[in-house]
């Protein structure tokens, strides 16, 4: 009997790759997100379904989710961002009985999103950590920021997003370059009356180690380098590449996922600082990536092996075995990234050491086809996702 699954949040990057993924395995994909999404034109989408932002309005959200595992009657649920997990996972006793939704448990999940916890964890851990000073809330700063005597800094928000009775609020990390701009952080953004972190600013790659953890071992394994961000400071990968596993990476990543219990995916982020040679952690991302696709292309499958564990299976073959120097693109990403450099001058991005200056990266955005690469919405042999993309983009640009 075929397999029916929803994915949620049918715009992003990372539900296109959970679509194929699945689909290619021969379940029946039903996509939820806004109108006309890039997963919702991929072949392997069975159908389509409107869902309301979960971060407006949470009941309606829900309301949502629940008629399209009724009427499609859906066995398994994805969900993509981090509102649609907190949801989701919350309310899981909502769902009609059999049906499983692709999220840890609701209290390992409230762990893993909290910044502030993973730290501290990882600091008791002895997990390599920036230099950090936990804040618990807009007036605790003003009694700690004599502490910041190194600049620059970065400051963090405990929660990517911030969950309120009135909904979400979504938070970005900053940069401070003196203590007159990190105490106007602390007096301007609503964020910051909540838990946060001040750290020292690290210089270094930034690696992620993905992988399916089944409480207190990895299941999957597999690590990629940022090689292009947007924003150029620092922010979601536009060209990543996959490279070797880092033990101390892989025995970090374990001693903290094993230390909340986690059972699913997850992304461990980490920076190698070059003053040590120190992988130093910078987050846990608990939930599909929008690197993803970059694993997939390498052999590690991760949607179709949570979809196997979900159901009782185990991986088959070694862990951490996978193509290593193969790229990701994201092409409209790389776009971005080239319009940035070119609008600004370089010393006012605070890019990080060894970035490409603006010419290398207009003439690799020049490279459509190249070897040991792939693109993470382009796909010659289901290309309507990537015509999609491109009328939205140029829509919104309007």
């Amino acid at each position: 009997m075929m397999i029916s699954v929803l994915v949620t949040d049918g715009e992003t990057r990372a539900a296109l790759a959970v679509t194929r993924s699945l689909g290619r395995k021969g379940c029946r994909v039903v996509v939820g997100g806004r109108a006309k999404n890039v997963s919702s034109a991929s072949k392997y989408c069975a159908k389509a379904y409107y869902l309301p932002s979960p971060m407006e309005d949470e009941e309606q959200y829900l309301h949502h989710v629940l008629n399209i595992v009724h009427d499609e009657n859906i066995r398994f649920v994805f969900p993509i961002t981090e509102p649609a997990v907190h949801i989701l996972s919350k309310n899981r006793h909502e769902f009609p009985k059999g049906v499983i939704t692709a999220a840890p448990e609701w209290d390992k999940i409230m762990i893993a999103f909290n910044k502030v916890e993973v730290f501290k964890r990882a600091e008791h851990l002895g997990v390599g950590i920036p230099s950090t000073i936990f804040v618990r809330d807009r007036e605790d700063f003003f009694t700690k920021e004599h502490l910041c005597t190194t600049f620059p800094v970065v400051v963090k928000p405990g929660m990517s997003r911030i969950h309120t009775s009135s909904g979400f609020i979504s938070t970005k990390v900053v940069y401070a370059n003196s203590a007159e701009e990190l105490r106007a952080c602390f007096e301007k953004i609503d964020a910051l009356n909540y838990p946060s972190m001040i750290q020292e600013k690290i210089l270094g790659p930034v690696t992620g180690l993905f992988t399916l953890f089944d409480r207190d071992r990895h299941l999957a394994l597999f690590s990629h380098r940022r090689l292009r961000e947007k924003p150029p400071s620092g922010g979601v990968s536009v060209v990543s590449e996959s490279v070797p596993l880092d033990p101390e990476m892989v025995d970090a990543s374990a001693r903290l996922l094993s230390s909340i219990g986690w059972a699913g995916v997850a992304m461990v982020e980490f920076k190698r600082d070059i003053r040590d040679g120190r992988p130093k952690l910078m987050e846990i991302n608990g939930r599909f990536w929008g690197s993803l696709q970059l694993a997939i292309a390498c052999g590690v499958d991760f949607p179709a092996l949570l979809l196997d564990y979900l159901r009782g299976k185990r991986p088959d073959g070694s862990i951490g075995e996978y193509k290593t120097g193969h790229k990701l693109k994201w092409f409209l990403g790389t776009l971005d990234h080239l319009i940035i450099r070119i609008k600004n001058d370089d010393a006012s991005l605070n890019l990080p050491p060894g970035s490409p200056s603006k010419f290398r990266c207009f003439m690799d955005f020049l490279k459509v086809w190249e070897r040991n690469t792939s693109f993470d919405v382009i796909d010659r042999n289901d290309i309507s996702p990537f015509i999609r993309e491109l009328r939205n983009y140029f829509q919104n640009r309007d």
